[in-house]
């Protein structure tokens, strides 16, 4: 454990002297710096006018398909509120769609056919990310042209378990007995499956940091719903995998999952740079049992609805928990929801970057 009473003799890094790029790199670094970066999941998205505008024009896969529309949107809630970092607009489910499977997203995302039989797993096997989404690549290069070199960019894809439970059929919690029906009926079938899919994960996220991406993130959204037990068999050694193999590229990552508290010990163990909490966490008691892994995290999205003042007074409250936490990043505990005012995406980025360490 390290000892955070010294920490600030451990190479303070001035944030006047930083460029955003550098102050978020070496927060996944553990290092200590003047001050907190922030990003926001779902930070381009439907509480905003701007990208209303847009999906006004253009269907949500056209925009992310077609990479100028892509990078635009990417960039918009960068400058217009101030945030130390751009996530790459994208969706985690594209990667199904080399598989065989159809996808549509009017109005959320549907999966045809949905994963029921054995006899589907023979649809699963390893493609070039390059050949089928480049797309994506070639929206973070438009971004990084855009907002030029001292913004980091985040790139990103669905775990393979959450990509799995997906194509079974779940689009939230409710119905969770799709993949286990599927899980326990063809139990070598779907290990075969995550397998695939981890493997296709790997080349993609390589893939994006090839473009520019200067950190990426996995998103297992549904592993919460896992036992302890389950997640080291159903999602852990997939996520391994990937993350090993970021690793050997140098490439930084980390992991988002919902509802994952009872799952801390699991995740100690695994090497990844951070880890995103979500907001029913203490972000401080998980700090010193996944010790020296960076966190980020996790302001309430639902306290996002709320009157500004009581989204700055949790903002600093949070802030002020983590002050001697070396290598923090603020985030959201989840996406930014719909119904969000801006004026509060805005005042908690200004409460961050005000908020001296």
């Amino acid at each position: 454990m390290r000892d955070y009473n010294n920490i600030q003799n451990e190479g303070l890094s001035r944030v006047d002297s930083m460029s955003k790029k550098e102050l978020f790199l070496a927060n996944l670094e553990g290092r200590w710096t003047a001050r907190t970066p922030v990003w926001m999941m779902r930070q381009a998205g439907r509480y905003m006018q701007e990208y209303r505008n847009v999906r006004q024009r253009h269907s949500f896969e056209e925009i992310c398909k077609t990479p100028e529309i892509a990078a635009d949107v990417t960039c918009t809630p960068v400058t217009l509120f101030d945030l130390d970092a751009a996530i790459i607009f994208s969706d985690i489910l594209f990667v199904v769609e080399p598989f065989g499977f159809k996808l549509t997203y009017e109005p959320g995302p549907a999966i045809d056919p949905s994963l029921s039989s054995r006899d589907q797993a023979g649809r699963f096997r390893p493609y070039d990310p390059v050949d089928h989404l480049s797309f994506v690549g070639d929206a973070i290069v438009d971004a990084k042209r855009c907002l030029g070199p001292d913004i980091p960019m985040i790139g990103f894809c669905g775990a393979p378990f959450t990509i799995f439970c997906f194509l079974c059929g779940v689009q939230a919690a409710r119905g969770f007995f799709k993949p286990y029906k599927y899980m326990m009926n063809y139990t070598e079938e779907t290990r075969e499956i995550l397998q695939v899919i981890s493997e296709v994960s790997l080349e993609y996220l390589k893939m994006q940091a090839d473009a520019g991406a200067d950190y990426v993130q996995l998103f297992d959204t549904f592993a919460g719903e896992l036992s302890a037990e389950e997640f080291e068999i159903w999602s852990k050694p997939y996520l391994d995998y990937i993350i090993n193999g970021l690793n050997e590229s140098g490439i930084p990552s980390g992991i988002f999952i919902r509802n994952s508290n009872h799952l801390i010990d699991s995740i100690s163990s695994m090497n990844m740079n951070s880890f995103c909490v979500d907001w029913k966490g203490d972000l401080r008691s998980i700090s010193n049992r996944l010790n020296p892994k960076i966190l980020q995290g996790n302001l309430n999205p639902n306290l996002m609805l709320g009157p500004k003042e009581k989204v700055i007074d949790k903002t600093l409250r949070i802030l002020e928990s983590m002050r001697d936490y070396p290598g923090y990043i603020f985030n959201l505990g989840h996406g930014v929801l719909p119904d969000t005012p801006p004026e509060n995406v805005r005042a908690v980025v200004q409460t961050v970057h005000a908020f001296e360490r």
